[in-house]
């Protein structure tokens, strides 16, 4: 590696764009725009992983036209790769047990550091499901990663006492937001029964626990924003048909989730997907100065402190989610602390945070001590 001071350090970035929206392919384009690659010194180049091919269920089997595309992402790497000073791999558990595996081993084998963060916390669950011997292969190949970048605690705690990855090369970096998403100051208001949901549109989100919690209530609504799952699509638009209080509003565009945030009072998210991580959509409705009714599920208390920043509520129960609402309608002191506290404890997500005071110090730590061996 060319250790010259006065060449700029370039980076590779693999890992889904937009299209299609969603929370994997937003924080790893916001990733690819910070600011603070440039004010660094370092140029990004990038090798775009998405499918372009709307929602997905992570058990969905893999096409031909996944295989050519893992074949032109893997002849992109090795193409850009002699030129790059290191690696970020930024994908999901399958992409990361599959063709994650020759990357980093291509990386290993030019002496660039890579550095993997699993998207959600779904990775030590695919890892136990495989057979013995392709899990001991794909372990031994992890850590061989210079960094993995779990983004919660739990997947921290199950990627090295639940599978023995060492603990020198695990490295909590959760998700973050945009520094743009901090320029509102915190403004208090009451609770009137305005619900929102953004995220992927699927059962496993927990939009259907929405629809019949809040179905007979008129004085409450909820709109729900994001792409839909085939799937659930025939079935979802009939049941919110039904209710006048309830809309589907389309995806919206990630720019815009800030500021359509602040025109609500409470984000729903009873989730129950397995491969949830922090998502993103908490981060922006803290930014909002709005609290959060989630699911007591994997990680989720991790950001949603139960009557500190939200509300907590057991998976696939619709009554505990008019329970929460009737509550936040009743106590507007408990709303205004919900809001506030959370509007204050996502600072510590903001993208110079985050980047540049977590990622890029630790990037540029181990590609110094590798320039002088």
């Amino acid at each position: 590696m060319n250790s010259d001071p006065m060449r700029r350090i370039r980076g590779l970035l693999i890992g889904p764009f937009p299209p299609p929206i969603g929370g994997d392919t937003v924080l790893t384009n916001n990733l690819w725009k910070s600011r603070y690659w440039a004010e660094h010194g370092i140029v990004l180049d990038r090798v775009d992983t998405s499918p372009r091919a709307g929602v997905r269920l992570p058990e969905e089997r893999l096409t031909g036209r996944d295989l050519l595309r893992a074949g032109r992402v893997l002849a992109g790497v090795l193409e850009k790769l002699p030129r790059t000073d290191f690696v970020l791999l930024w994908s999901n558990s399958r992409f990361i047990v599959t063709l994650g595996l020759p990357v980093i081993l291509a990386c290993r084998a030019w002496r660039r550091p890579i550095f993997v963060k699993p998207f959600g916390g779904s990775l030590p669950g695919r890892i136990d499901r495989m057979p013995f011997v392709w899990q001991r292969a794909v372990l031994l190949i992890l850590g061989r990663a210079s960094l993995l970048f779990p983004e919660t605690r739990l997947l921290d705690h199950e990627l090295a006492v639940g599978l023995g990855l060492p603990r020198k090369r695990l490295l909590c970096l959760p998700n973050f937001l945009p520094d743009s998403a901090f320029c509102q100051p915190f403004s208090a208001k009451s609770f009137s029964g305005k619900c929102v949901f953004f995220g992927q549109v699927k059962r496993e989100k927990g939009i259907f626990d929405i629809v019949d919690a809040l179905a007979e209530r008129p004085a409450l609504s909820c709109d729900f924003y994001g792409p839909m799952l085939e799937r659930d699509r025939v079935s979802f638009l009939a049941r919110i048909s039904e209710s006048r209080n309830l809309k589907y509003r389309g995806a919206l565009d990630p720019t815009r989730v800030s500021d359509a945030m602040r025109t609500y009072d409470v984000l729903l998210l009873p989730t129950y997907h397995v491969g949830e991580g922090y998502p993103a959509v908490i981060l922006e409705a803290f930014a909002a100065g709005i609290p959060v009714v989630a699911s007591r599920w994997r990680s989720l208390p991790e950001l949603v402190e139960d009557g500190v920043r939200g509300l907590l509520i057991p998976p696939q129960s619709p009554h505990k989610i008019r329970e929460a609402l009737d509550r936040l309608s009743a106590d507007a002191p408990l709303y205004e602390s919900l809001s506030r506290n959370g509007y204050e404890f996502v600072r510590s997500f903001s993208e110079k945070a985050i980047v540049e005071d977590m990622l890029i110090a630790r990037v540029r730590e181990i590609i110094g001590t590798q320039s002088r061996l």
